[in-house]
């Protein structure tokens, strides 16, 4: 297998707030094989993403790069101009940041900055890049593939919003994605449905990944290799497996224990994820006028989220026209959704019953609380 990335004795400087001269890389060398994934993880601090964002030429503010090579793809990214490097970004190198949020502007909408990249570096078509982005929003699970593009950040999940991220990466087809702790801030469950979307992705496209974390709990569902940096140098490296089951560096086996208790909430949180029956998220729904962002005016249930697992009764309580009979109906799809989610025995619905398939409604009734209705 061929290398897509050599890093050859990287040093790179910081100059701290005081003017003194920090190095803060101290001749990490590492490879990365075509369509392969690997983990770099450590402490706050550790060089993790100093390292990941060297793949691009780049050094942020008060660092510099001082020494070493880095290659990718035959190119030796130290050595390019900006112009050139800016040319490789968004289309040879991808950057999937941590906070999807911040990454997106509210006055847009998700397709048009998804495709946003193909139109400034002409790599395809309007519509072909459209066509493009649904088939990545399809292949990352993301709910209603033909119509999410049409909302506005701010009417979808943190979870979708990350994976609309990652989208927004991949349009461009990279030969290499940078995740710096993009899912930090979802909780376990969410996570774990976001890291098995990432890596089917790239493996049916053949990307090859760098994954920044301190967990090892999450890096090892994604990761074929990891890399265990500290004080920017690089302390052990081993296949996920050979880490895991038999790290040799005490400063590893310092991670895996932190780990090791992690490791188990994961394992209870797949198996929660795996029982779901239903689980709706951020459902509004309402009546009367429309506004312009498409929300009503008067709503009866507001950005609503809940689960119910297999063989499980939930129920729903609350006074007059708290909104529990219009959830009801939200659910049924016959008062369709105006934002938020439904997915079914881990599919995802249309909000319109009528756009349902026919086992879909099956496998929903609603008893209603007046026999003639």
């Amino acid at each position: 297998m061929n290398n897509l990335v050599e890093v050859r004795n990287l040093k790179i400087e910081a100059t701290t707030d005081a003017g003194r001269v920090v190095e803060i890389i101290k001749g990490v060398s590492l490879d990365i094989a075509d369509g392969e994934i690997v983990a770099l993880i450590g402490e706050s601090g550790s060089g993790k993403t100093t390292v990941a964002l060297s793949l691009m030429g780049h050094a942020r503010p008060g660092c510099r790069i001082t020494g070493g090579e880095i290659n990718v793809d035959g190119k030796n990214m130290a050595a390019l101009s900006e112009k050139e490097r800016a040319k490789l970004r968004g289309t040879d190198i991808a950057y999937v940041p941590q906070s999807a949020a911040a990454s997106f502007n509210p006055a847009s909408t998700i397709m048009e900055q998804v495709i946003e990249v193909t139109r400034i570096h002409s790599l395809m078509p309007p519509e072909q890049a459209r066509k493009r982005a649904v088939e990545l929003f399809r292949a990352l699970s993301l709910p209603d593939p033909d119509g999410i593009g049409a909302r506005y950040p701010h009417q979808v999940s943190g979870g979708q919003l990350q994976r609309l991220a990652a989208a927004m990466a991949l349009i461009g087809n990279p030969k290499l994605v940078i995740f710096d702790e993009p899912t930090t801030a979802l909780d376990v469950t969410t996570q774990i449905d976001v890291l098995k979307a990432f890596k089917s992705v790239m493996r049916a496209d053949g990307i090859a990944g760098v994954y920044v974390s301190h967990d090892l709990a999450v890096v090892a569902q994604i990761a074929d290799r990891i890399i265990v940096l500290k004080g920017g140098e690089v302390q052990e490296t081993g296949t996920t497996a050979e880490i895991l089951t038999s790290a040799k560096h005490p400063y590893t086996r310092e991670l895996l224990a932190a780990f090791e208790p992690k490791q188990r909430q994961a394992h209870a949180d797949a198996e929660a994820a795996t029982n779901q029956l239903l689980r709706i998220d951020n459902i509004t729904a309402g009546y009367g006028a429309v506004r312009d962002d498409g929300l009503p005016l008067i709503r009866a249930v507001d950005t609503v989220s809940m689960v119910v697992e297999k063989g499980r009764n939930l129920g729903v309580i609350g006074e007059s026209g708290c909104g529990k009979s219009t959830l009801a109906r939200v659910i049924a799809g016959i008062h369709p959704a105006a934002a938020g989610d439904i997915v079914f025995d881990g599919k995802p619905l249309q909000r319109a019953a009528s756009k349902r398939s026919r086992d879909q409604l099956r496998e929903m009734q609603i008893v209603f609380q007046y026999a003639d209705t």
